[in-house]
Parts: structure tokens; sequence; C-alpha cells
């Protein structure tokens, strides 16, 4: 299961570069797909590794994202979880997938 960053709960939005901060994250294996919103993204502190941990119960072994903290790449490399960082701005959730090639 892949799960790829947010700002909202649409194919057409962009990629949410903030991983902790990413309201919601599609998470989706090439067949099925959802929304799921991020439970820790308005709390203060220690929201990477508590949303690697959310995500790992999710089954999720790919996140795609913008930017991640040292303590959640920390639980990323524990849990072995392979992260795929990119660096565009205002990039769709649409072209992610295309990417992956998990959309056509």
């Amino acid at each position: 299961m892949i799960a790829i960053s947010a700002t909202d709960k649409k194919l057409t939005t962009s990629m949410d570069i903030r991983f902790g901060r990413a309201p919601y994250f599609l998470l989706t294996d090439g067949e099925t797909s959802r929304f799921v919103s991020n439970p820790f993204c308005n709390e203060e502190s220690d929201i990477g590794p508590r949303l690697v941990q959310f995500l790992k119960e999710k089954e999720v072994t790919r996140i795609v994202t913008g930017e991640v903290g040292p303590k959640a790449k920390a639980k990323l490399d524990e849990l072995k979880i392979q992260i795929i960082m990119l660096s565009e701005d205002k990039i769709s959730l649409q072209h992610v997938l295309k990417k992956m090639n998990l959309l056509r």
C-alpha cells in the first residue's frame, strides 16, 4: 500500500509537501484507493513518528511526500517503510499516480 500526502480528498488536488501536517493521505495499491484523515495534523509535537505508526497500521509500505522530519525518518527506517520524496510544488495526486504507473 502506498500513502501520498494530500491537501484535500480529491485526485485533482495537490500533493501536500508537509508529511506531518498533511490533512489527508491517499492510500492506494494500484487497484483500490481511499482517503484517510491525518489524526495528528493539528497536534503540537511528535507528529511524525505517530503518523508513521498510524500509516503502518494501514499496511502502508511506501510514502510519497515532499518533506520528512528526522523523527519521522527514524521511525520510517525502523518500520522499513520506503520514503519517496518529490520536490515538485503543486503536483496533483493524479500526476503522482501516473509517475508511479498506478494511473493510466
